[in-house]
């Protein structure tokens, strides 16, 4: 039995490769909108809601789960350190996939630790700030740069997410609710439109857009800022699919 811990369209793509191989995949995903995307395309069995690590002991093992592909984004480090705790104390096979790390090809950007930081390093510079993190730690944003104008926020279209920048006194000149991917070009539109003089994103790889955001910041002379991934010990990693699918063949045959 296999879970594969989504929040990505890798997960999607991982737990439709792996069930080729076996009809005993299961994709988990933490939000409603998640299993709507999943249900789209994957036949199997689907499951959501946010687990916490004793919520994630219980189900794997009362569903008899021997291998967890933790294919979670790479920065839900909450769900990727309770997997591996996890799986260590039950014995279960624990699998990473991960998207290769963005690599710097020129361009004026700036690495930051955290959410907090990047804040505070785009609080020091001038111009407007298009945020692309989502709406996980927009607080940071809010709280740090001083002058909320210059805030142009980009999240996806659902009515919990614009309460909760309504509740953060943003409104509708500061919110761009949309779903990607975005191409370059779509990019390059809206940061123009927005006026924006830094991008503030993170490093998602190339499956999360990232190189179409800095490309399309570099053409406008932006300045962008990338919050790095969590320094997390994954003990048995991939980032191909093709690998990670080879594994688990010779695993099963």
């Amino acid at each position: 039995m296999i879970l594969v811990i989504g929040g990505t369209g890798d997960a999607l793509d991982i737990a439709c490769t792996l069930s080729e191989l076996t009809e005993n995949v299961t994709i988990s995903t933490a939000t409603e909108y998640g299993f709507e995307v999943s249900r789209d395309r994957f036949p199997g069995r689907i499951i959501f809601g946010k687990m916490d690590r004793e919520d994630l002991k219980k189900y794997l093992q009362k569903e008899g789960i021997t291998h967890v592909v933790d294919a979670s984004h790479p920065y839900a480090e909450n769900i990727s350190r309770h997997a591996i705790l996890v799986c260590q104390e039950l014995g279960i096979d624990y699998v990473r996939f991960e998207r290769p790390a963005w690599h710097q090809e020129g361009g004026a950007v700036l690495v930051c630790a955290s959410y907090a930081h990047a804040a505070d390093r785009a609080e020091q510079m001038t111009g407007n700030i298009f945020i692309s993190t989502g709406i996980n730690h927009v607080e940071e944003f809010v709280t740090r740069i001083s002058d909320k104008k210059r805030l142009k926020i980009r999240v996806l279209p659902q009515s919990e997410t614009i309460l909760k920048l309504e509740n953060l006194g943003l409104h509708a000149d500061h919110i761009i609710a949309m779903k990607g991917p975005f191409s370059e070009e779509m990019n390059y539109l809206m940061f123009k439109e927005a006026g924006a003089a830094i991008l503030i994103c993170k490093d998602s790889g190339v499956q999360g857009g990232t190189d179409h955001k800095l490309t399309a910041a570099k053409h406008l002379g932006m300045t962008s800022i990338i919050i790095k991934r969590p320094d997390l010990a994954y003990p048995n990693q991939f980032e191909q699919i093709t690998d990670l699918k080879r594994y688990f063949k010779e695993l099963i045959e």
